[in-house]
Formats: structure tokens, sequence, C-alpha cells
């Protein structure tokens, strides 16, 4: 018995030292592939808070020479970034919430087998996601529709995503059929059923639907741009482009202004908007993030 012991476990060893080298390379992959994602947001945090010579000198790496406020407070307070802001948070908000009760109206009819006409429509969003008419004919319907320049004209024409709607039709296909069926005998209608059964059970796919829609509209700059021509109603995305294509006209601006500071720079102040623009989506994506993973696994498994 202590022979056949001793011998497992000399054949056991090498299995263990190579699964051991594996997991190191792993880990050393893994921390490459986060340097490589975390230090360049380091560096654009660091320029926006460091002394103005330092930055003009080419001296921010990924870490702060001082500390400064100056260019963060005249983005607040001397360009459009609140009001960009603003406008990205209503788009977001809304948007989320349109696009996410659109997709459960879809998602859960489509995913009932007694539901008449359900290949045809399955096969018109099929065919939708292939095949796009085009920019210039989208236009011309938002504006058509006299939404240019309007929220809804930049939510509406994206309520829904196939791809979404897809993965949220697969997870409810999952559910088990019995507790419907149960709920229908009870006399539940399919809206009650829908709201008491379907969607306390599909939390994850519904936070990760979520998510999707909320990422997706905030970071929204080609369709945002090419329905809004007013200042007033631009992104966030919009007036970062517009910052950065036109920064020594802002700060040439800056040093008529009171907020003028010799902190002030074309890179710090670039960095500084892109700061604070990330802070809201860092801020809701902890209380989601747990869902995803299971969410997107879950929601995919059927075909």
């Amino acid at each position: 018995m202590n022979n056949q012991h001793l011998k497992r476990n000399l054949q056991k060893a090498p299995k263990d030292h190579s699964e051991r080298i594996v997991r190191i390379i792993a880990y050393i992959f893994l921390t490459f592939l986060c340097l490589l994602v975390l230090l360049p947001c380091f560096n654009v945090i660091s320029e926006a808070i460091s002394p103005g010579a330092d930055v003009l000198g080419g001296n921010i790496f990924f870490w702060p020479t001082g500390f400064q406020l100056d260019n963060i407070l005249y983005i607040l307070t001397g360009t459009a970034f609140l009001r960009s802001m603003l406008n990205s948070l209503i788009v977001t908000v809304c948007g989320t919430l349109i696009s996410v009760l659109t997709t459960i109206g879809t998602a859960y009819p489509l995913s009932r087998p007694d539901f008449r006409g359900r290949t045809v429509i399955t096969f018109l969003y099929v065919f939708s996601m292939i095949f796009f008419g085009g920019i210039i004919p989208a236009y011309m319907v938002v504006k058509t529709l006299g939404l240019i320049n309007t929220y809804a004209g930049i939510i509406l024409p994206f309520a829904i995503v196939q791809f979404n709607m897809f993965m949220m039709k697969n997870y409810f296909e999952g559910l088990p059929t019995e507790v419907i069926e149960s709920a229908c005998v009870d006399g539940a209608g399919d809206l009650k059923i829908v709201c008491a059964i379907v969607c306390p059970m599909s939390k994850p796919v519904i936070a990760t639907i979520t998510l999707l829609y909320a990422v997706g509209y905030w970071n929204n700059y080609f369709h945002a741009m090419l329905y809004t021509t007013s200042t007033d109603m631009q992104t966030l995305q919009v007036y970062l482009k517009n910052l950065i294509a036109n920064i020594q006209d802002t700060l040439a601006e800056s040093a008529g202004s009171s907020f003028y500071s010799q902190n002030l720079t074309a890179d710090g102040l670039t960095a500084a908007a892109v700061t604070m623009s990330i802070i809201p989506i860092i801020l809701l994506y902890p209380f989601i993030a747990r869902y995803l993973v299971s969410g997107i696994t879950i929601g995919s498994v059927k075909g």
C-alpha cells in the first residue's frame, strides 16, 4: 500500500509542477494586460492634475508631479462641459430605460413557442441586423420626423439592438416553463407574468442588457454628432471631440478670462475633460458588473 501511494504521488508531482508554471505564466500575462490598460489612464489623470510647466515639459508619465485643479475647474466652469454631460445623462438614462422596456417587450413574446408569426418576426430582426439601409436614409427619416436637435432623435433610432434582444430572448427561453404555465392556469395575464415572474427570474440578463445599453448611449458619438447641430444639444462625446479639435482656441479664450492660470495647458485641459467624462460610467459599473459575465454566458446558451 505504501509503495502504491508513493508511486501515485510521484506521478502527480510533475502534473502539479506544470500546472503551477502555467498559472504563473497566466498571472504574468494578465498583469501585463492590466498594466497596458491602466497605465494610459494614470497618464491622463496625472496630466490633468499636474502643474502646467511639467505638462508642457513632457515630464508626466504615470504619476503626477504635483497637485492642482485649475484644468478641472476651468473645464467645469469655463466651458460647456456640464451642459454636455447633462445631455449625455438625459440620453443615457432615458434611452436605457426605453431600450430595456422595448427589448423585454419584444423578447418575451418571441420566446414563447405559441406566439403566432414568431418565425417571420425573428427573421425580420435577423435580416435588419445583417442589412442596414444606410446613413443617408436614416438621417432623412429623422429629419422628416422633426427629430433633429432633440433627445428623441438621439434615442429612438436605437431603441432596440437586435443582439441584445436575441440575448434576452434566449435567456427567456431557458426559464422553467412550468412556472409560467402554472401562472397561466391561475389566471395571470402576460403583463403580470412578465412583471411578477419573468423579470425577477431574469435579473442577470436584464442587468447585462442595461449595462450594454447604458455604455452604448454614453459612448455614442457619431449619431449624436449627426443628429445634433446646436451647441446646447451636443452630448459629452461630441463636446470632447470639439474640444480636442479646437483646444488652442479654448486655451486662448481662457487667457482673457478670470479663470486664467499658468497651469492651464492644451494637454492638461484635454486630460481634465477626459478624466471628468469617465467618472459617471465608472460609478455605474460596480453595481452591475457582477451580473455581466453570468448574463452573457447564460443568455448565449441557446441559438
